[in-house]
């Protein structure tokens, strides 16, 4: 190959040197040239050829990188689904600057050290299932407000008027829907932000569930070590953050109190709140956003909540609350108000120039009345009064929001950032470019997998051990079937008893697999609910939680199954050769951990506790269909052969009549039914279970408590939370 005709294939090919080769050569030529002669040498040459060289492959790298993504947005097609509209404002969003939060720390220093949170143009539509029907407006994009350091701003208004979701909306909280439409802008420190930004801040929801039987400091210590064990390295420091939160919150006293439920009795309801606002204070964001803290609560205990808020704004932090129906006490803690209603803007501005405002548009106030009082009558729509009554109402809400309308631009100012309407200097006041925020501090876990994994296996025993009631009422079933199923059957070696052993082994595979499979139903959405938001904000991983998940439960399935086996076993006189009992529990256990595994596969997957109990009874019905004894494998439709693979009670009961019967023999005496089997392997034959072997049942068992163990993972990983993207709302 001649020389031009290498260069026309390089060049065909678009070949470019490898920049690492590039690097390498230059800095040979450069040690050869210092090492020319003496006289010549230079002490910077070296370094100065060096700079040059990786100076050059730098650009070059850059620019490779560049065409690399140039020729991958051109082969990029878009979508027929998919309008000018949506690619022009992804565009927008590839033009802003990213600002990545790498870690915990970086969420309340540099950019976030002090945040002023702005918002305008807040948009939501419900689109309707009947298509007759108009779209339902939830926020009508009137409303413009902004937060600031060192300040609480309170978000007021009546029931249904859109508070809490104005409030999701603007910390990008908005669960995923498509039926939802969501527009808005939002600033921080005056730049605009990019829809799918994640500002790094503390969201308390009005509903915060926890472990019931852990305790205060065991809450909080298991955060720490979870959000902030790569950050704070030693025990000492993590103790000392977990005391610091205690004090600051008013918990201390509580420390060694249980969470508690609904169900059993622990925190009140203030410090519930106060606990759910110190787990999101680990990582000391900035930010706080609460919804409704004080729901609930009485009088006393919502002007704890509000005061332990007053004190976190004063260190600087920027607090924004929805409150619903504050006594006069607790709404003058609060600087700035914005009041809402029927999804559009009533007012915003200082709290201590509302009841003015109010008076000025002609609805004033008697002395007598407290302001909060007033202000919610005001913006209140009356329903089930005279019609009079609900036009003045209604008259009255509609003046108020077209004055909010008119003085909208001079209550809030979004610093040099926000764009200037109209005016000659416009130009002037160039617009900050906008940013894209990345908060990858809640994609990684404060610690290792393994830590993960051992915190996490040590709290699933933990909450198992301290549920004593839920034990003591599992030990109670077991032990009252094992003494039913005693009382009524007797085995002997009649022909009578081969029927009687087979209804008895059915039953006790059935009975199991109800049990086992609807205690994991019901009790395991309601930790999922827990476990998703720990996951969503970056706590753990999927995977160690599901391991120790499933590994902790096995010990008290053993447990159990040793309890029933050994009531049951003497009283009806199963097999006594040897080792038959202890194959007995290994199957039974094996089998409830089948069962609780399928258990586990619908929680996961059902997005409500409802919707798996909707689940469980066909389940069931189709493997008691399924079992072996009630249609033959012959006669199985074809659709549905792949049941009896996998069929739970077919294989439950499959390896317990495999080991009750190999080795028994039977007397021809007594009541006949059906052919006379003198062995058990005969009476085997009689249900088809000849040939079947106990590795074949273990086998089978394994892979649907591996399968549904996988498929578990799987579905917890697939319904992760996902929020909606604000869009840029269209001019």
């Amino acid at each position: 190959m001649t020389a031009c005709a290498s260069r026309s294939h390089f060049r065909s090919r678009n070949w470019r040197p490898k920049p690492a080769l590039v690097l390498v050569a230059i800095a040979l030529i450069a040690l050869c040239v210092d090492q020319s002669h003496p006289s010549q040498r230079h002490p910077l040459r070296t370094g100065t050829v060096f700079a040059s060289a990786q100076n050059i492959v730098g650009k070059f790298a850059t620019r490779t990188k560049l065409d690399k993504k140039d020729k991958k947005k051109k082969k990029k097609k878009r979508p027929f689904w998919r309008n000018r509209s949506e690619e022009m404002k992804e565009d927008a969003a590839d033009d802003a600057e990213d600002l990545v939060c790498e870690t915990p720390e970086e969420t309340h220093t540099g950019f976030f050290q002090s945040v002023e949170v702005g918002f305008e143009d807040v948009r939501m539509v419900l689109r309707q299932k009947k298509k007759r029907k108009a779209d339902r407006v939830i926020l009508d994009g009137s409303i413009r407000g902004v937060a600031k350091p060192g300040r609480m701003l309170a978000i007021m208004g009546p029931s249904g008027s859109g508070k809490s979701t104005l409030l999701h909306a603007v910390s990008g909280k908005v669960k995923q829907d498509k039926k939802i439409s969501l527009y808005g802008k939002r600033h921080v420190n005056g730049t605009p932000l990019t829809g799918d930004s994640r500002i790094p801040l503390a969201f308390i929801e009005q509903e915060v569930s926890f472990f019931p039987h852990m305790t205060v400091k065991e809450t909080l210590d298991f955060q720490v070590e979870l959000k902030m064990g790569a950050v704070l390295k030693t025990k000492a420091e993590r103790d000392g953050l977990v005391k610091d939160l205690m004090n600051q919150l008013g918990l201390t006293k509580s420390a060694n109190t249980i969470v508690g439920n609904a169900k059993v009795r622990g925190l009140s309801g203030g410090e519930r709140k106060r606990l759910s606002i110190a787990t999101e204070m680990i990582s000391s964001p900035p930010l706080i956003f609460l919804d409704e803290p004080t729901s609930g609560l009485d009088s006393f205990q919502a002007t704890q909540v509000i005061e332990t808020l007053r004190t976190l704004a004063n260190q600087g932090k920027t607090v924004v609350a929805v409150i619903h129906q504050p006594s006069q006490h607790t709404f003058q803690l609060f600087d700035d108000l914005l009041l809402i209603s029927e999804g559009r803007q009533m007012y915003f501005g200082e709290i201590s120039k509302v009841r003015q405002y109010m008076t000025d548009l002609g609805y004033g106030c008697e002395p007598e009345v407290g302001t909060a009082e007033h202000v919610l009558d005001c913006v209140s729509r009356a329903v089930g009064a005279d019609a009079e009554a609900e036009r003045l109402s209604g008259e009255r809400i509609e003046n108020i929001a077209t004055a909010a309308k008119e003085h909208a631009s001079e209550w809030v100012v979004f610093g040099n950032g926000g764009e200037k309407e109209g005016g000659s200097d416009s130009g002037k006041n160039h617009p900050k470019k906008m940013k894209h925020i990345i908060d990858r501090s809640a994609a990684h876990p404060g610690t290792n997998i393994l830590r993960q994994f051992k915190l996490l296996m040590g709290r699933s025993v933990q909450e198992l051990l301290r549920g004593k009631a839920a034990i003591i009422i599992k030990v109670m079933q077991q032990v009252s079937l094992g003494l039913i199923y005693g009382g009524i059957y007797t085995f002997d070696d009649s022909q009578a008893s081969i029927m009687d052993r087979f209804g008895l082994l059915s039953l006790i595979v059935i009975g199991a697999t109800n049990m086992a499979t609807a205690q994991t139903i019901r009790s395991f959405p309601k930790e999922k609910a827990i476990v998703s938001g720990e996951m969503a904000s970056g706590m753990y991983r999927t995977f160690p939680y599901f391991i120790s998940k499933a590994i902790s439960e096995i010990p008290l399935i053993g447990l159990l199954n040793g309890i029933f086996g050994s009531i049951i076993y003497p009283l009806v006189r199963l097999q006594k050769q040897k080792g038959k009992f202890q194959k007995f529990l290994g199957l039974t256990t094996l089998h409830n951990l089948a069962s609780e595994a399928v258990g586990l596969l619908i929680g996961s997957v059902a997005p409500s506790s409802d919707v798996a109990l909707a689940l469980f009874p066909p389940i069931i019905i189709l493997n008691i269909i399924f079992d072996g004894k009630n249609i033959s494998e012959e006669n199985t439709p074809y659709l549905l052969k792949w049941v009896n693979k996998i069929g739970l009670i077919r294989w439950g009961f499959t390896g317990l009549a495999v080991n009750e019967f190999e080795g028994l023999e039977f007397s021809s005496s007594g009541p006949f039914r059906g052919p006379v089997a003198k062995t058990g392997q005969e009476a085997l034959a009689r249900f088809g279970l000849d040939g079947k072997s106990l590795d074949e049942v273990v086998g089978a068992q394994m892979k649907v408590v591996v399968g549904c163990w996988l498929l578990s993972f799987v579905g917890l990983s697939l319904t992760r939370q996902k929020f909606e993207v604000m869009k840029n709302p269209s001019k």
